[in-house]
């Protein structure tokens, strides 16, 4: 299917969860000690997550197979994991077992969680998958207690084009990119945007970037991946913004 792409969200969707269903036996050995995932982007991830979290609730949104819901439990949290694949969910309650709450969810439609009811929220690489942001970050902003905060990695905005990019950076375009993990090998859809709507959405949803990271292997990483990692050392690969609430009795500039 050669330049094929979805023709809406709802297609998007399915084509999303059905990619990462087969995904889902693999994922975990693939990706928690590998070149991108395990050792470039989860590390930046965690370093923005204010700890200790001992006692708080956090929801992590796209949990996958739980490689970042397992990390959390083992900082003390409670935590929700919510995922788009249900196979994906199945390996996260097999791996954190009931240690966690985990839920088939999808992040285009409103979350089936109570208000003010998480202290944090994680979202790995998730966000990407959906052209519009506003329902997912509302979600964020209703489900946060008082001093909550969310996590949130991308792809760089200022990364190279991908071979299936044919706008400029400033247009939003839904791209495509081909992933063999394991034995399996699927093509992913996801949209790539230019840094101020980024900042806009967060903003429109009630939301103040705290901290930003971007995403840098180190030397160990480089060593055990030079192929993969050595050019992720000076070209922008992840980036990761940390959010707060703005505060509501602030007036917000036009």
């Amino acid at each position: 299917m050669d330049g094929w792409k979805p023709e809406d969200q709802d297609q998007h969707t399915r084509q999303t969860r059905d990619s990462y269903d087969r995904l889902a036996s693999v994922w975990s050995a693939t990706t928690d000690d590998g070149p991108f995932n395990g050792l470039l982007e989860r590390p930046a991830l965690r370093s923005l997550v204010p700890r200790p979290i001992t006692g708080l609730t956090i929801m992590d949104a796209g949990c996958g197979s739980g490689a970042q819901c397992e990390w959390m439990l083992g900082e003390g949290a409670r935590v929700v994991g919510l995922d788009l694949s249900p196979a994906m969910v199945e390996e996260a309650r097999n791996r954190c077992g009931d240690r966690g709450q985990f839920l088939v969810a999808d992040l285009a439609k409103s979350i089936p969680l109570g208000a003010q009811s998480v202290d944090g929220i994680t979202c790995s690489l998730a966000l990407h998958y959906l052209e519009d942001w506003q329902v997912p970050l509302r979600s964020f902003a209703s489900l946060l207690r008082p001093g909550g905060w969310v996590v949130i990695s991308l792809d760089h905005p200022f990364g190279p084009p991908l071979p299936s990019q044919h706008g400029g950076y400033f247009d939003t375009e839904l791209v495509s990119d081909t992933w063999a993990k394991g034995d399996v090998v699927v093509t992913q859809h996801f949209w790539r945007r230019p840094l101020a709507s980024v900042i806009n959405a967060f903003a429109d949803a009630g939301f103040v970037v705290d901290r930003v990271r971007e995403s840098k292997p180190d030397q160990d990483a480089i060593h055990r991946f030079p192929q993969e990692l050595a050019k992720a050392e000076d070209v922008p690969s992840f980036i990761v913004y940390r959010l707060l609430l703005r505060n509501p009795d602030e007036p917000t500039p036009p």
